[in-house]
C-alpha cells in the first residue's frame, strides 16, 4: 500500500482540544468542590448516573447499537468494576489533599502507561528521548507527592497525594485494558457500560458506608456536581469523540497536555491555593515530561503511517497499545476523557 503523511489539524480542532484541556483540569477542582455536600462515592455515584444519558443520547443519535453481545459482558464488567474502585479512589483522594497537588499527580496516568506498555505490548519499546520525557515526569510526580499542600485545602496531604499517585497507576491500567477492548468493541458502547456498570457498584458501597451528605446543600457543590457529570462525563466525551472522527489522536494529545497546568490555575482561581515551589516544579515536571513523550510517539506514529499506509495514534501520550490497524472507533477514553479518569 502506497504510504500517506498522517492527517493535519485544523484551528477549530485545536481551540476545541484546548477548550476540553481546561474542562478537564476544572473537573478535578469540581469534584472537589461537590466534595463538601456529597461523600466520595455518593458524588461518584450522582455523577455516573446523571452522565449516562448524555453518553446514550449521543450512542442513539449515531444509532450505535449499545446492547453488549454475549461475549462482551464479562469484559465489560471488569472494565465498569475497575472504573469504579479507580473513581472511588480518585475521589477520596480528592478530597484528602488539595485540588492543585491531585490535578498534578492525577494527571500524570500517560507517565505509567507508557511505563505498562513497554513491557505489556510486544515491539513498544522505550527510545531514549521517551526516556527523558519519563524521567522528567516521574521527577515532577516524586516532587509533587512529597510536597505539603496548604492544610486548609488538604485534611490528609501526605496520604492523600500517595493515594492520588496510586490512582494514576490503576487509570493507566485501566486505560491500557480499555484501549485492547475497543478493538473488538465500540467505543462509545465501552464508554456507556464502563459508565453503566459502576452505577450500581456506587451505590451499594456509598449506601453501606456513607451518609448521603457531609455538608450543607449549597448551590456551590450542586453546580460543581452536575458540571462534572453532564459536562464532563457527558459532554467532554461527545467533543472528543467528534474530534477524533476527522482529526489525529496524536496531533491533538500534544493539545490536551496542559490539563494539570489548568488544574492548578482553576484551584488558584477557586480555592485561592497558591502554588508552592515544590508544587511548581512538579506541575512543569509533569506536563513538559508529558509533552515530550508525546511529540517523540507522534513522530514514531507518522513515521509508521508514512512506510505502511496505515496506524494507530493513541491518544494518550502518543502511545500506541495496540499495534494493530486501528478499528473504526478509536478510543477516546485512552486519551484524557477525562471523568472518566475523575
Amino acid at each position: 500500500m502506497q504510504g500517506r503523511e498522517p492527517p493535519s489539524i485544523t484551528k477549530g480542532a485545536i481551540a476545541t482540544a484546548l477548550v476540553l484541556s481546561a474542562m478537564w483540569g476544572l473537573n478535578i477542582v469540581g469534584i472537589k468542590v461537590a466534595l463538601a455536600a456529597f461523600p466520595p462515592i455518593w458524588n461518584a455515584f450522582w455523577r455516573a448516573l446523571l452522565g449516562l444519558p448524555v453518553i446514550w443520547v449521543w450512542a442513539r443519535a449515531g444509532r450505535i447499537r449499545l446492547r453488549p453481545a454475549q461475549e462482551e459482558a464479562r469484559p465489560l464488567a471488569i472494565l465498569g468494576g475497575v472504573f469504579a474502585v479507580q473513581i472511588i479512589l480518585l475521589n477520596t483522594s480528592i478530597g484528602w489533599t488539595s485540588a492543585a497537588y491531585a490535578s498534578v499527580l492525577l494527571n500524570a496516568a500517560p507517565v505509567y502507561i507508557n511505563v505498562i506498555a513497554h513491557f505489556a505490548v510486544p515491539g513498544d519499546r522505550l527510545s531514549w528521548r521517551r526516556l527523558v520525557g519519563l524521567a522528567l515526569a516521574f521527577c515532577g510526580v516524586a516532587v509533587a507527592m512529597l510536597g505539603r499542600p496548604d492544610p486548609s485545602f488538604a485534611a490528609r496531604p501526605a496520604l492523600g497525594n500517595a493515594l492520588a499517585s496510586f490512582t494514576a497507576m490503576i487509570m493507566a491500567g485501566r486505560m491500557v485494558y480499555t484501549q485492547r477492548l475497543v478493538q473488538t468493541i465500540d467505543s462509545t458502547k465501552a464508554m456507556f457500560w464502563q459508565v453503566g456498570f459502576s452505577v450500581p457498584v456506587f451505590l451499594v458501597c456509598a449506601a453501606l458506608t456513607e451518609p448521603m451528605l457531609v455538608g450543607p446543600l449549597t448551590i456551590g457543590p450542586v453546580l460543581s456536581g452536575l458540571y462534572c457529570a453532564v459536562g464532563v462525563v457527558g459532554v467532554a466525551f461527545v467533543l472528543w469523540v467528534r474530534l477524533l472522527k476527522t482529526n489525529s489522536p496524536g496531533l491533538l494529545s500534544v493539545f490536551v497536555f496542559p490539563t494539570p497546568i489548568f488544574g492548578v490555575l482553576f484551584s488558584a482561581l477557586i480555592y485561592g491555593e497558591s502554588p508552592s515551589a515544590d508544587l511548581i516544579v512538579g506541575l512543569l515536571g509533569v506536563a513538559f515530561g508529558i509533552l515530550l513523550v508525546t511529540l517523540e510517539r507522534r513522530r514514531d506514529a507518522s513515521r509508521q503511517v508514512a512506510n505502511e499506509g496505515h496506524g494507530a495514534e493513541s491518544p494518550v501520550a502518543g502511545a500506541d497499545l495496540s499495534h494493530r490497524p486501528s478499528p473504526p472507533h478509536r478510543d477516546p477514553d485512552q486519551s484524557r476523557v477525562g471523568a472518566l479518569r475523575g
